[in-house]
């Protein structure tokens, strides 16, 4: 006599749900990612390096303020020389006005180059040991991690980021801190001469720029995708150089130009 046994569905005690169990509660889906947004923090790593050169650093900082005093101080000059120079009463002190603009003038052309000077041979003192030490930490990493890096995109980064480094600690902070030494003495001047005058332009003054805030935010997007883009045309093309035996003995030279060409394509367009 045959027995037939019915087996149970594998699986199917853990699938059935009791009755009068309620049921298990929704997952809530994952969050969106944070947007990323640019932050001036990660400058004060290179505080460091400055202090290397303080009294480089200082010296670049009483010349920036003695040029943007001095352009303050031309207008002032140029004014004094017009209301008294060209009267009939101080028609004989119109030589002593001309020299004093003169001076300002010189003054203001000296501490220029001056400041142009020091704040130019400090970014490239900054720049330059910062690569060195980028060198050195990277040459004490492990060999996996050369494994997963591209070895160009790392040349690049140790070159191209680090140009952007130098014009930032250069060119850039020096113009800001400037402008931001004419703003408010400009300010001043305007307020003593003419407070309503005055009132209608700080007023004007939001208008103008908070597009350009919106602008350079941009700007500094777009500036982040080129650097990338830059770097992954590189990495292809030190790779090929490196394998340029392997690349000719398998005739891609056209292939391998075709893409490099797309990659500094795509370069220019996020330039």
């Amino acid at each position: 006599m045959n027995v037939v046994e019915r087996t149970t569905p594998r699986g199917a005690d853990s699938v059935a749900e009791p009755i009068g169990e309620a049921p298990a509660a929704p997952v809530p889906p994952p969050e969106a990612p944070a947007v990323r947004r640019a932050k001036l923090k990660p400058l004060a790593l290179l505080f460091p390096y400055v202090r290397r050169y303080r009294g480089r650093a200082s010296a670049a900082v009483c010349a920036l303020l003695t040029a943007a005093l001095a352009t303050l101080a031309v207008p002032i000059a140029v004014r004094r020389m017009i209301d008294f120079g060209f009267s009939n009463e101080s028609l004989n002190l119109i030589d002593s006005y001309f020299a004093v603009m003169i001076a300002v003038a010189g003054v203001l052309a000296l501490a220029s180059a001056m400041r142009y000077y020091l704040v130019t041979t400090l970014g490239e003192r900054i720049v330059a040991d910062l690569r060195t030490e980028v060198f050195g930490h990277l040459t004490g990493l492990s060999v996996s991690f050369f494994d997963q890096a591209k070895t160009g995109e790392l040349v690049s980064r140790l070159t191209a980021d680090t140009t952007q480094i130098k014009a930032a600690v250069g060119a850039s902070v020096s113009v800001a801190l400037r402008n931001l030494v004419l703003f408010f003495g400009a300010s001043v001047m305007m307020v003593v001469t003419s407070p309503r005058l005055s009132a209608f332009v700080l007023a004007a003054i939001p208008v103008i720029v908070l597009p350009l805030y919106g602008f350079g935010r941009a700007v500094r997007r777009r500036s982040r995708t080129a650097q990338d883009t830059l770097a992954d045309a590189s990495a292809y093309a030190a790779e090929l150089i490196g394998a340029v035996r392997t690349l000719q003995a398998f005739t891609n030279e056209r292939l391998a130009t075709s893409r490099f060409a797309s990659a500094v394509e795509r370069a220019f367009n996020a330039a």
